[in-house]
């Protein structure tokens, strides 16, 4: 049971620490962020439907009835080059996308919560604390109440800082009560 608790505890100590990279780089280089994440949603569009049309073409054709392999490929190439053409489009997409991250960070933590109530570790008031930043941020992202990408883009990079840095703290407080009742057994 204690190594199941490590692992998981390094699991998201791991997860924490890659929420704050990528924030930390959509804060210094939003533009290019937006972008890029632009660009490589079209690419990983044009590829499942290559990939899609490519499993069609090899399947016997009894196979293939009834199933849109095909067209949906001729779909996601399409869509995926319409977002090389048209990034901007796009960029209105991924800050609502990564709003949706942060808010589902906050509500695990808010089962974190709930966990920590019923197994009856104290001080479980900072972490609902936390938790409610967390989802109350997420929705502010995706509400999208902000007048450029850009601004939001930097705000999301800020969110996702401190979502890392709130599971971060949530791992280790949660991790070390949870050796501590361990022993205890």
């Amino acid at each position: 049971m204690r190594k199941l608790f490590k692992q998981v505890k390094w699991e998201i100590i791991v997860t924490s620490l890659l929420y704050m990279i990528l924030g930390i780089v959509t804060v210094a280089i939003p533009e290019t962020m937006v972008r890029t994440l632009g660009y490589l949603v079209g690419i990983l569009l044009i590829l499942a439907g290559a990939v899609s049309m490519i499993c069609y073409l090899l399947r016997e054709a009894i196979q293939n009835y009834y199933r849109n392999d095909f067209g949906y490929g001729l779909v996601g190439i399409a869509v995926g080059i319409l977002f090389l053409y048209k990034v901007e489009w796009i960029t209105a997409l991924i800050p609502v996308i990564l709003g949706i991250l942060v808010l589902a960070s906050g509500c695990c933590k808010l089962q974190h919560v709930i966990d920590m109530k019923r197994i009856g570790f104290g001080n479980w008031g900072a972490v609902l604390a936390l938790a409610v930043v967390n989802v109350i941020f997420g929705v502010v992202l995706i509400a999208n109440p902000f007048e450029t990408v850009l601004l939001l883009f930097q705000l999301v990079g800020a969110g996702l800082i401190f979502s890392g840095i709130t599971d971060g703290i949530t791992a280790f407080y949660v991790g070390g009560r949870l050796t501590e009742s361990l022993d205890k057994v």
